[in-house]
């Protein structure tokens, strides 16, 4: 394979960041426990008792119950690594051996609660079942990944074992005739499975013990790929997902997001991994195409997609609807995506948008208390709209666990001599031979050997430079540093921006959205009528205060303070908005001179 880049592992970085530490820590301490209680409290549990018990009917909650009590598990499991905790430890302990003992009733290690309780002779959609509505092939990916990441972090193959037994089950019916076509309703299998095969390959004497084949499940992997858009023989239904499943074409032939934003991002990613794995240049060139279409197209300046609340899919290209759906869950995918696009292709260009949505989407997601959640997260609002304790679908909870976990992760990235900072996120970090940590624009590297340390130059930035000799490279001031200790420090300015949006975007023409550095802000203010916060922004300075807010000036004289859009409705229901009017900005549709390759850029 080539020697792409490989992140730190999550147990060899520290993060000292002054907002993303307490940060970690609030989803670790609090919203972890409380989620797990929450799906407790729902019952979910009791879906794999009655599995095993034998029992039909009784089903508790959507089908894919199953999949997000897994989405919890990975994430947790990762949160672990950075600060264990033996309570969290235990609680997935016993839920795993649930799930375990629901698996065990089955002879071919099958195990979805819901088809096996509420419909077991419709399995794969079949029989007058629906694959779209049971989500087989997503709850099988959830089970894996979580197996996958539970094993890293522990040691313990409880939960591998049962990840393992099914995903042989489902490499024996998936894949080309007489195999069955079967493609994932909801995408995240193609990311596991790859995960899988490459624990296989780490971890052979472990993963031999517990019936894993190599080779066998980034097989799979590929045929649930390369059965997109080849749904004539199909052995499911509905036999045709659309593009509400990225089923429309194949894989390979696919250019832009479509459909559902969630399955989309999760599968995109799946495609970059698989892509890696292989070798497979169509594939990565396919990714590529699609990651291009969303940053420059379909991306809103909270760092979220997903435009349109029917399917909750992405819209048409610029169609950027500032009551847009924006479901938590997408942009946790849209993350995932950005990084795996990074390890095909080491570009600075996909932390800019990574950076967007894990510093104002993700934490926009919680409430501070850290126990309350959103599903949508609109760029404005006439009030009305509150972070909710519990949902019929919690699947944003899992989905930030995910991310919380995986975020340490990224900051930093090595190959062979080459070291890479994405993130400026104060850390500290080990790689076989290399230690490294960032602190408020300080670098220390000690190496055993000579390195290339490529320091991310931030597209918000300005005078930007190193203390040393560099050069640039795609988006990176790359510094030659010798064996021992260097210590380096980075130079740049982080002003307030205003923004402003691509000419075809309509629903900002005229307006400018307000940033400092990564840092978007809102206006969110008690108001009597909703145009009283549609004000008109002049040419005077944005003013920044102590406690971090930015004071702006209408042009009738009216001063209003902006929070960031991460603190967002933590004090009641109030209007919002991020796009405000902007005095003397007139787009011209006609004129694109300056806009190659951008969806935003500071207005002038």
């Amino acid at each position: 394979m080539p020697n792409y880049p490989a992140y730190v592992n999550i147990a060899d970085i520290t993060v000292t960041d002054p907002f993303f530490s307490p940060f970690l820590d609030r989803i670790r301490t609090v919203s972890a426990p409380d989620i797990l209680k929450k799906f407790l409290a729902e019952g979910a549990i009791g879906n794999y008792e009655r599995v095993a018990r034998g029992e039909k009917g009784g089903h508790v909650g959507p089908p894919w119950y199953h999949g997000l009590i897994c989405e919890c598990i990975r994430g947790i499991s990762d949160l672990l690594v950075a600060h264990y905790d033996k309570s969290l430890d235990d609680q997935m302990d016993a839920i795993i051996e649930k799930i375990a003992a629901a698996q065990a009733v089955d002879p071919e290690g099958y195990i979805n609660p819901y088809t096996t309780l509420m419909c077991p002779e419709k399995r794969w959609g079949l029989n007058g079942g629906n694959i779209r509505w049971q989500h087989e092939t997503y709850d099988a990916g959830a089970l894996v990944e979580a197996a996958v990441h539970h094993f890293r972090a522990t040691g313990k193959t409880s939960l591998l074992k049962v990840a393992v037994k099914m995903a042989n089950y489902l490499a024996s019916v998936i894949g080309p005739a007489p195999k069955w076509n079967v493609t994932a309703e909801h995408s995240l299998p193609e990311m596991a499975l790859a995960e899988l095969e490459q624990l296989v390959r780490e971890y052979p004497d472990e993963l031999a013990s517990v019936g894993a084949v190599p080779g066998e499940y980034l097989r799979l992997a590929c045929a649930l790929i390369d059965n997109k858009g080849h749904n004539e023989d199909r052995h499911m239904f509905p036999k045709f997902l659309q593009e509400y499943a990225q089923d429309h074409r194949p894989a390979r032939e696919q250019r832009e997001a479509v459909g559902h934003a969630v399955r989309a991002t999760l599968f995109y990613t799946g495609m970059a991994t698989v892509a890696l794995e292989t070798g497979d240049a169509e594939l990565a060139h396919a990714a590529d195409a699609i990651w291009h279409d969303i940053a420059e197209t379909k991306l809103h300046v909270n760092g979220c997609v997903g435009a349109k609340r029917d399917d909750e899919r992405f819209g048409q290209q610029y169609e950027l609807p500032n009551n847009a759906y924006l479901e938590t869950c997408a942009g946790v995918g849209l993350a995932m995506f950005g990084a795996a696009q990074f390890r095909l292709q080491p570009d600075a260009a996909v932390w800019d948008v990574v950076e967007n949505t894990l510093t104002n989407l993700i934490p926009a997601s919680v409430s501070e208390s850290g126990d309350h959640y959103t599903y949508e997260n609109p760029l404005e609002t006439r009030g009305g709209m509150e972070r909710w304790d519990w949902h019929g679908c919690p699947c944003c909870p899992p989905m930030l666990l995910k991310i919380a976990g995986a975020m340490p992760s990224y900051v930093w990235a090595k190959a062979e001599d080459d070291l890479w900072l994405n993130l400026f996120i104060g850390s500290e970090a080990k790689f076989d031979g290399v230690t490294v940590s960032y602190t408020e624009g300080k670098i220390a590297v000690r190496a055993e050997n000579a390195v290339k340390l490529h320091v991310r130059i931030p597209e918000w930035a300005e005078n930007f430079a190193l203390s040393a000799d560099y050069t640039t490279e795609r988006g990176y001031a790359v510094a030659v540093l010798p064996a021992g200790e260097s210590e380096l420090t980075v130079m740049m300015d982080v002003p307030v921006r205003k923004l402003m949006a691509h000419p075809w975007v309509g629903a900002d023409t005229g307006r400018v959205a307000i940033k400092k550095g990564a840092v978007l802000y809102c206006a969110e203010k008690e108001i009597e009528k909703w145009e009283d916060l549609d004000f008109e922004l002049g040419d005077d300075p944005v003013q920044i205060n102590a406690d971090g807010t930015l004071t702006v000036t209408s042009t009738d004289g009216r001063t209003f303070t902006l929070i960031e859009y991460r603190r967002w409705n933590n004090h009641g229901a109030l209007p919002m908005r991020i796009w405000f009017r902007q005095r003397g900005h007139h787009a011209d549709v006609c004129d694109l001179s300056g806009w190659e390759g951008k969806l935003y850029r500071v207005y002038e």
